[in-house]
């Protein structure tokens, strides 16, 4: 049986905006474009049918499910880096 995940990359990027609260800094430390980042963000709101992340002028920040997303993939990433090294 296939699992319902979002894409690794997807879970990345959230990871990077949901640590810095910026579009921007996540696209600097992830090497990629701001425009990239927002796509990425907003396929996985999509894909999970809930939004992520507020976005409110010059600041951001996590929703509920945000928060409870967040802590679940930082840790994950966490334990795979570990694993890895």
């Amino acid at each position: 049986m296939a699992r319902k995940l979002p894409s690794l990359s997807a879970l990345r990027v959230f990871e990077a905006v949901a640590r810095t609260l910026s579009f921007s800094r996540a696209a600097i430390d992830l090497g990629v474009t701001q425009a990239a980042v927002s796509r990425q963000i907003k396929r996985l709101e999509d894909q999970l049918q809930v939004d992520l992340i507020v976005r409110s002028g010059g600041s951001n920040r996590l929703t509920d499910a945000g928060e409870l997303l967040f802590g679940s993939v930082y840790r994950a990433l966490e334990d795979i880096e570990a694993t890895v090294a």
